[in-house]
């Protein structure tokens, strides 16, 4: 049986065991740490937690919606049993209808048959880094080579523990932190910043930069660590000097001080063609995942319309 829970009604015990015995167990819905990018959520649980999705939720002009937290990857139902189909529709229509509409990222894990009229395919690639470093480097197309070795003429100095707020001021700067049509908010930032101070007290950041010869930043990334993968969680450069290759040379240097490990580095999807053609470049792999998104009360559709209307402009 499958069961609506409020937050305050959740054992935090029992939900991170759930997590953890998961074939895709992840950071992203530790209880504290999804409490503390949205303390608003609820959940949907299955028997005595044997299967969990959690609902982070925010409300606007009195109606409750379920969305994504600012730069979480990977939500959807995680259980200690395989996540059928079946399985997954039955959470998806056990979604309470006072949340008027879904938009929300699933996971890999989660087919979408039954479901496929309700979510849209979402894209990212993985980069398993157990290879030596020069066969992960043959495997580079021959412009992500030549960039590389562009960046290395002249190389940066490395930087293994860049501030934070360092590379998001960079990534605000650029191209798409200014780009109007994502809007992402100061408390977004805010929120994104203290997400990584948590993540960080744990050993599970890394804060990398490149930086040239007066010390100013070029390029950061942060790398999140999630057991056996690395997200790409966030990363920045100085648009005004690209012809340095900064973000090749720092990828570049991560995949070859990691190389011949246990571990697999995902780039997050992207709807732009450039970007993912970035990331495959590296010879990353492409995969998929499905994301929600519906109205979930008919009632409320055309409320729904007329928000995200008023939103597009």
């Amino acid at each position: 049986m499958i069961r609506f829970y409020k937050h305050s009604e959740i054992d935090k015990e029992k939900w991170n065991r759930c997590v953890t015995s998961s074939s895709l167990s992840t950071f992203f819905v530790d209880f504290d740490f999804l409490t503390l990018a949205n303390p608003q959520w609820d959940a949907l649980i299955e028997d005595d937690y044997t299967s969990v999705m959690p609902l982070p939720w925010r409300q606007k002009h009195g109606f409750k919606y379920i969305y994504n937290p600012f730069y979480f990857f990977r939500l959807g139902i995680f259980s200690s049993k395989n996540v059928t189909a079946e399985l997954v529709t039955a959470f998806v229509t056990a979604i309470p209808h006072n949340f008027v509409s879904v938009e929300v990222n699933l996971n890999e894990g989660c087919p979408e048959e039954g479901i496929s009229d309700k979510c849209y395919e979402q894209v990212a690639h993985n980069l398993s880094l157990e290879l030596p470093y020069n066969t992960l480097f043959q495997n580079y197309t021959g412009n992500n080579r030549r960039n590389v070795k562009l960046a290395r003429r002249n190389p940066p100095a490395l930087d293994t523990n860049v501030p934070a707020a360092a590379v998001v001021d960079l990534f605000r700067t650029s191209h798409w932190g200014t780009d109007r049509s994502v809007k992402i908010k100061d408390a977004d930032y805010d929120c994104f910043l203290r997400m990584c101070d948590f993540a960080m007290k744990r050993g599970l950041v890394e804060s990398w930069g490149a930086r040239d010869e007066a010390g100013e930043l070029l390029a950061g990334a942060i790398f999140l660590h999630d057991g056996n993968r690395v997200w790409f969680w966030t990363s920045g450069r100085d648009e005004k000097c690209a012809e340095r290759r900064a973000m090749y040379f720092l990828l570049d240097e991560y995949f070859q001080r990691n190389a011949e490990t246990p571990l697999t580095f995902t780039f997050n999807g992207s709807r732009s063609d450039n970007v993912s053609n970035f990331y495959a470049g590296f010879g990353a792999e492409r995969f998929t995942y499905p994301a929600l998104a519906f109205v979930n009360n008919r009632a409320a559709k055309p409320v729904v319309w007329l928000a995200k209307t008023l939103r597009g402009k």
